[in-house]
C-alpha cells in the first residue's frame, strides 16, 4: 500500500523483486526468489490527489512471502522515494470480513498493552504473561478481557 502510481514501470514483476530487496534490506530470501505475478488493483481512472491504488504481487515460495512480511513488521517505517509504503498479506474478502469483527477487541488489547496476533483465517492469539490464549470469536475474547479486568 502507498506505492506511487506507475512506479512499477513496464515490468511489475521485475520491479517487485527489486523493491523487496531494496526497501526490506536486510532480508533473507531463497535463492529462487521469484515474483510470479504483480499488478495494481484495477479501477476507474483516479482523480487528481487520490491515494495510489493497491499494488499486489505473488511470490512463488511461501517462505519468501513469510520473510517479506516478517521484515516489513520488523522495519515498521518503510520508504520508497520518500513515500511511506506498507506490506500486508492479501486475504479474500470473506477472511477480511471475519478479521474485521475483532477490531474493537484488538483496540482494547492495545490499550491494555497486551501482545496479540491474528492467526489465519480469523483466530485471535493473546500473550498474557507466560500463557497464550486463543479465541475464535470476538465475543469470547471480549468476555475473557472483562473477566481479566
Amino acid at each position: 500500500m502507498g506505492l506511487p502510481e506507475r512506479a512499477e514501470g513496464q515490468s511489475a514483476e521485475d520491479f517487485s523483486e527489486r523493491l523487496v530487496k531494496q526497501v526490506l534490506e536486510p532480508i533473507h530470501l531463497s535463492a529462487n526468489f521469484v515474483v510470479e505475478r504483480a499488478h495494481r488493483i484495477p479501477t476507474r481512472p483516479l482523480p487528481p490527489g487520490a491515494p495510489p491504488r493497491p499494488f499486489i504481487f505473488k511470490v512463488l515460495n511461501y517462505r519468501d512471502r513469510d520473510a517479506i512480511l516478517a521484515a516489513a513488521r520488523r522495519l515498521k517505517d518503510i520508504r520508497f522515494e520518500n513515500t511511506r509504503i506498507s506490506f500486508y498479506p492479501d486475504f479474500s474478502s470473506e477472511v477480511q470480513k471475519q478479521r474485521r469483527q475483532f477490531t474493537a477487541v484488538r483496540s482494547r488489547l492495545r490499550e491494555k498493552g497486551l501482545t496479540y496476533a491474528m492467526m489465519y483465517p480469523a483466530r485471535l492469539r493473546i500473550q498474557d504473561g507466560d500463557s497464550v490464549k486463543f479465541f475464535s470469536t470476538p465475543e469470547e475474547a471480549s468476555g475473557w478481557l472483562d473477566q481479566r479486568g
